[in-house]
């Protein structure tokens, strides 16, 4: 399958080894490959097996040190329900980030903000498990509850 014309050729390379990454079994490897010169305009679409959208990884400046990291500027993670409404779940913002494609995990030293219909959260030093569905912020982290929280103080 060849590329579309309109994409660099560098941009296909990091979006191939992200599908790959995403889709190959763990036995089998991913391609090897690295980039030397930094990705503008990152973006790294994930699908489910039905073909809905799972996860769209963007950033301003994305770079390849290895085949199994990418290191983001300006990240924005929007994650989808991954059913057929393709709603929007939430969406997690840092300035700078380290994101895994193999195992969908996300990290930062610096700030990050979580976005969801019901809250808000926002501090430093975080990491996000997707597969595990956890973010954990280890300083300066705050929280916004926009839905009624009961009685959870009794």
């Amino acid at each position: 399958m060849r590329p579309p014309r309109h994409l660099p050729r560098l941009a296909v390379a990091a979006l191939v080894i992200g599908h790959c990454s995403l889709v190959i079994p763990a036995a089998l490897s991913a391609p090897q490959v690295t980039a030397t010169a930094p990705i503008k305009n990152f973006r790294l679409p994930t699908f489910t097996e039905e073909g809905h959208r799972h996860v769209m990884l963007v950033a301003e400046e994305a770079r390849l040190p290895d085949p199994s990291r990418i290191d983001l500027k300006e990240m924005m993670l929007t994650l989808f329900t991954g059913d057929a409404s393709e709603g929007i779940d939430s969406l997690l913002a840092a300035p700078s980030a380290t994101f895994i494609p193999a195992t969908l995990f996300a990290s930062g030293s610096e700030t990050v903000r979580l976005e969801r219909s019901d809250l808000t959260v926002t501090g430093a030093d975080w990491s996000y498990d997707h597969p595990a569905k956890k973010v954990v912020i280890k300083r300066d982290a705050h929280v916004i509850f926009r839905s009624p929280l009961g009685d959870i103080l009794k």
